[in-house]
């Protein structure tokens, strides 16, 4: 275990005997980073705001559910984070009448887990490598994953808002997604 996993663990310890000072060090650590992506989503302020306290208001109440082995802290959070918005969004949808996004078991089998987490990476040379890679793919590619990350999109979905078939809407997903992970594998070759 790294420093770094070493300091979370600690905190993480110190959420579990209920202490507020471990979780307000790890809300200063990673506050930032993960209400960037929640207002990348939600594209309003206030609301960001809210969904960065609930989500790490779930960490208080159910860090618990965090398990080390299966990756970083600020994967964790970022994901509670992403799907905490994209449930509001959801619910303000239903509100106003417009189209309803579906949870991930109806998404129709996109695993939105191959996307590489940009705002999770520690790296910046490889942030900025997967942030590049992600700027030079073709205009389609970029919209539909876009679509499909921050918007909780379906391929049904992506298929009706880009006016495209299903088929080449997965093609372009998977395309991009293929750079995105081949960039992050030959970084990682590179440094070793």
């Amino acid at each position: 275990m790294s420093t770094w996993d070493h300091e979370d663990a600690e905190l993480l310890a110190g959420i579990a005997r209920r202490d507020s000072e471990a979780l307000l060090a790890l809300y200063r650590k990673y506050s930032s980073r993960v209400f960037s992506l929640i207002y990348r989503i939600l594209d309003d302020r206030a609301a960001a705001e809210e969904v960065l306290q609930d989500t790490f208001y779930r960490l208080w109440d159910r860090s618990h559910l965090y398990h080390p082995e299966k990756g970083q802290l600020i994967s964790w959070l970022l994901t509670v984070a992403r799907n905490l918005a994209l449930d509001r969004k959801r619910k303000e949808s239903r509100r106003a009448e417009s189209s309803v996004f579906l949870t991930g078991e109806e998404s129709g089998g996109f695993d939105l887990d191959t996307l590489p987490d940009m705002a999770a990476v520690e790296d910046p040379d490889l942030n900025r490598t997967l942030r590049r890679v992600m700027q030079e793919l073709p205009a389609e590619q970029k919209a539909a994953i876009e679509l499909a990350y921050f918007e909780g999109l379906t391929h049904q979905e992506l298929s009706v808002r880009l006016g495209e078939s299903l088929g080449t809407v997965k093609t372009r997903i998977r395309l991009g997604l293929s750079k995105l992970r081949k960039a992050m594998k030959d970084y990682r070759k590179v440094m070793l």
